[in-house]
C-alpha cells in the first residue's frame, strides 16, 4: 500500500512524503519511508538496526498506527533517521501507553542522495496477525524537525495533528 502523508501546516523543507507498506506475512511487515526536500541533506546513510528509544517523537521520526478490527486497542511503531526504534501499546485512545514488543524493528537502511532520503525497515510483529483477509486501522504519520518547528504529516488532519485519532487512518487489508 502506498500512502502519500500530507502536512499539518506548510513545510517548505519537505516537497514529498510518502510511505509504501508492504505485508510479506502475517508477523512481518516492510516499510519504506520515501522523502524528497531539502531537510534529506540532514539526514544521515545507516545501515543497522539502532537501539529502543523512548522520546523520539520530539525530533525526526517516522510512524505507524496499528489496530485489528473490532478492537479498541492499537500500537505505534516510532522510527527514527538513525535506526532508534520504539513500540508502543494502548488500551484505547491515548490511553494505557505501556512499551510494547508487539513489534520490534529486525532490519534498518537508510540512504540519502542529495534531495532525496529513502529509509527501509523490517518489522517483525508478535504475535502474529489474522492471516489474509484481515482488515487493520493503519495511521501513517511523521514529524519533521526544522531548526525553527516540528512539523506534522498524516494520512489526513482535523483542527490539530493528532496522530493517534482513528477518524485520521485508513483501513487495510492484508492480502
Amino acid at each position: 500500500m502506498r500512502i502519500d502523508l500530507v502536512p499539518f501546516s506548510p513545510c517548505l523543507a519537505v516537497q514529498a512524503l510518502r510511505y509504501t507498506l508492504i505485508s510479506e506475512s502475517s508477523s512481518e511487515l516492510l516499510l519504506t519511508v520515501q522523502l524528497k526536500g531539502s531537510i534529506a541533506s540532514e539526514l544521515e546513510d545507516v545501515d543497522q538496526v539502532g537501539q529502543r528509544v523512548f522520546g523520539l517523537w520530539q525530533h525526526h521520526c517516522f510512524e505507524l498506527f496499528l489496530g485489528e478490527a473490532g478492537s479498541t486497542a492499537y500500537w505505534e511503531l516510532n522510527l527514527a533517521p538513525n535506526g532508534n526504534w520504539n513500540c508502543f501499546g494502548f488500551s484505547d485512545y491515548r490511553q494505557d501507553q505501556k512499551e510494547s514488543d508487539r513489534c520490534a524493528l529486525t532490519e534498518f537502511s537508510a540512504v540519502r542522495r542529495g534531495r532525496t532520503y529513502q529509509l527501509e525497515a523490517r518489522i517483525l510483529i508478535h504475535p502474529a496477525l489474522q492471516s489474509s483477509g484481515c482488515v487493520l486501522s493503519l495511521g501513517a504519520a511523521a514529524i519533521i524537525e526544522t531548526a525553527s518547528d516540528l512539523n506534522y504529516f498524516s494520512i489526513r488532519h482535523g483542527t490539530t495533528p493528532d496522530f493517534h485519532h482513528r477518524d485520521h487512518h485508513i483501513p487495510w487489508e492484508l492480502q
